[in-house]
């Protein structure tokens, strides 16, 4: 026994000095005949560990878990080395094994909130980081776990506090700075988010997390070139790290680099879990080049990417049944149900004249503020609050086929001359003579409609433009007309006080009270906006339309044309911002006198 210790003492002075290899080499031997010793396992297990072989490592730990399967110690060791290595289900299975028995200390509460993170069931993953950070709450990484919880909750906010807390206690945790920069982004904010991504980068060069990052915001402000060099520079870190190739796609695919995008396209199809918003970004580029049958064949992509389901709160009732035959029988009872927006739910709509004539027995769900605005347009008494049928499984089961509005795209539009030239929704006529008496107050005048804000998550500050931008179209021969939803009373009262004057319709909610809005539209010359619900509105009703796109990276595929047309709408014109917002107002000037 004295001997054993002796040679064990010796061993690890050796490798305590340096001779690593020799020492586990000598271990090792030592356990050849000393082969059930979980002191000796023990060792050679921390010298694995010390050397960075964590799979050999591993094995060791489960020779002891054979002869002592209750050793609490190696119980953490495997979980947190199976951690190492992103073996999450491995690891998992051992942290219950120490909760079994009682072992509830902070680190394994925590190291059990991060892996059910990481398997996004964020509800439990909740439940242990709260257990956690009862027992400690000034530890960084458990508040980190949290503030990222946050984030998936929709509490960006809240989640900024908690990193906020995170780099009080330790300055240099350059995951909270990571994680402050998505906060940011959330927000709206690039500028901060792009400031505390290069603060993360500062902290940990050799991190490709903050390298991603930035090159995401220097993607979203239309620098796609260098944000490709930025995402090699992270590929070269971490070059097993398949979302940057993913992120170099989406930059390939704004970039509309069609041949590297299609390459790529047919690297991932045929994988077991590709990612559909980069087929979807393929989808979009082909539409781009008018390759309308073959990318409304991959249009259904956005079915399965991360946020349509967030968008569509029934997708879990009707995921599993969705359609995708290319032909029904006409006598199939269909359900159509909207998705998104209201702008894409109008878009969509133009497609329900076919729809309503290939398939006889049709019920459509749609918002509830246009139920009346379709019937009226599609003289038909076929649609429904949304929700009416998709909000019920047994509901559902009384259709043949049930799709989203989406979907009918593959369908009806598969070329060019498919898509309608005319206008196709109808405005009320007792709204309309009531609208036209206010605004004929002005007949001398040429009348124009300004919306200048989309409000939607990131892209909608990026679509967006300040009412200021819009003063050079003010002169006295215009009368210039409030169509912008949404809380701007200040805005207008502000812009009122500098010289600018603009009717606005007080009485009217333009956000819920569609009849009023289209026929605010349709008594009016010209309608200058960015891309937003009103817009879409407008094109349906053929409204002569000045559409701003302020940055390329908003650009929905619908307005992404460089000859400035849509097939969607013939009444739009598109201008895409590349320089400064005067000239593309003095722009807008010429086109408005043209009208």
């Amino acid at each position: 026994m004295n001997n054993i210790k002796s040679k064990v003492t010796s061993i690890l002075e050796e490798f305590n000095n340096g001779q690593k290899q020799k020492a586990l080499k000598e271990i090792n031997t030592l356990l050849k005949s000393k082969g059930d010793k979980i002191d000796l396992l023990l060792i050679q297990t921390k010298m694995l560990i010390n050397l960075k072989q964590i799979n050999i490592a591993i094995k060791s730990l489960l020779k002891i878990l054979n002869l002592d399967p209750k050793n609490i110690l190696v119980l953490e060791l495997i979980y947190t080395n199976f951690i190492k290595i992103n073996n999450f289900d491995n690891a998992n299975k051992y942290i219950d094994k120490l909760l079994k028995l009682g072992e509830k200390k902070y680190e394994v509460l925590r190291d059990k909130a991060f892996i059910l993170y990481i398997k996004k069931d964020f509800k439990n993953s909740q439940y242990y980081i709260n257990k956690a950070l009862e027992i400690n709450h000034n530890e960084v990484f458990g508040i980190n776990i949290n503030g990222l919880l946050k984030i998936e909750q929709n509490k960006p906010k809240d989640a900024l506090k908690l990193f906020n807390k995170a780099i009080t206690i330790n300055p240099k945790y350059f995951d909270s700075y990571n994680n402050i920069g998505k906060c940011y982004i959330d927000l709206e904010d690039l500028s901060k988010a792009y400031i505390y991504f290069k603060k993360a980068y500062r902290l940990n060069s050799n991190s490709d997390l903050p390298i991603i990052n930035i090159a995401n915001i220097l993607s979203l402000k239309d620098k796609n070139k260098l944000a490709v060099k930025f995402l090699y520079k992270a590929k070269e870190i971490n070059p097993s790290n398949l979302t940057i190739d993913e992120n170099i796609a989406i930059c390939k695919c704004r970039l509309k680099d069609l041949d590297w995008v299609e390459k790529y396209y047919n690297l991932i199809k045929t994988t077991d879990n590709p990612n559909y918003d980069i087929i979807l970004g393929y989808s979009y580029l082909l539409l781009h080049n008018y390759e309308f049958e073959k990318g409304f064949k991959l249009f259904d992509a956005r079915l399965k990417t991360k946020n349509f389901p967030s968008k569509n709160i029934y997708h879990q009732n009707i995921y599993k049944i969705l359609s995708d035959q290319q032909y029904f029988n006409s006598n199939n009872e269909i359900l159509i149900i909207k998705e998104q927006g209201v702008g894409d739910e109008i878009l969509f709509s133009s497609l329900y004249d076919e729809a309503i004539k290939h398939y006889t027995n049709i019920k459509i769900e749609c918002d509830e503020r246009l139920i009346n605005i379709f019937k009226r347009s599609f003289r038909k008494n076929i649609f429904y609050k949304y929700g009416h049928f998709s909000s019920s499984k047994k509901k559902l089961q009384n259709f043949d086929k049930v799709f989203y509005s989406g979907s009918l795209t593959k369908h009806f539009r598969k070329n060019i001359s498919d898509f309608k030239t005319q206008s196709f929704l109808k405005t009320n006529k007792y709204i309309d003579k009531k609208i036209r008496f206010e605004i004929n107050k002005f007949n001398k005048t040429k009348k124009i409609g300004i919306s200048w804000k989309s409000i939607v998550n990131i892209y909608g500050s990026l679509k967006s433009l300040n009412l200021t931008d819009f003063q050079n179209i003010f002169n006295n021969d215009r009368t210039i007309i409030n169509l912008q939803y949404g809380d701007v009373e200040k805005e207008i009262k502000e812009f009122h006080n500098m010289g600018f004057n603009i009717i606005n319709f007080k009485e009217i909610d333009l956000f819920n009270d569609f009849d009023s809005l289209i026929s605010i539209l349709k008594n009016i010359d010209v309608f200058v906006t960015v891309s937003n619900s009103t817009a879409h509105f407008a094109g349906a009703l053929g409204v002569p339309t000045i559409l701003i796109c302020p940055k390329k990276a908003s650009i929905y595929y619908y307005w992404d044309y460089d000859n400035g047309k849509t097939p969607w709408y013939n009444s739009v014109s598109i201008i895409k911002l590349q320089n400064s917002i005067t000239k593309t107002i003095d722009l807008v000037n010429k086109m408005i006198d043209s009208i």
